[in-house]
């Protein structure tokens, strides 16, 4: 978390999404592409009234990254080659 930005959620809410929300939700998605035509997964995007949450398999867990929901497409553009380059597929 940045210094100064309040989370929409408490640290324990976080905490336990993050135990296994990724991994159905990405499970899930990868439903999708088990034919293998559309490709491998990259990220599962969540979007909630007040925020958004990307969520990304990285290295060996997942990484999600929450951004107001005003600012998330404009945001989410601006960092996808940066986060292809620290987690290619």
């Amino acid at each position: 978390m940045r210094p100064g930005v309040e989370s929409y959620t408490s640290e324990e809410d976080d905490r336990a999404f993050m135990q296994f929300g990724p991994l159905i939700m990405s499970g899930v998605a990868e439903r999708l592409t088990h034919s293998g035509d559309a490709g491998k997964l990259q990220s599962v995007l969540v979007n909630l009234d007040k925020d958004s949450v990307l969520l990304m398999k990285f290295r060996n867990g997942f990484l999600a990254l929450s951004v107001d929901r005003n600012e998330a497409f404009s945001v989410f553009q601006e960092i996808d080659a940066r986060l292809r380059e620290l987690a290619p597929p």
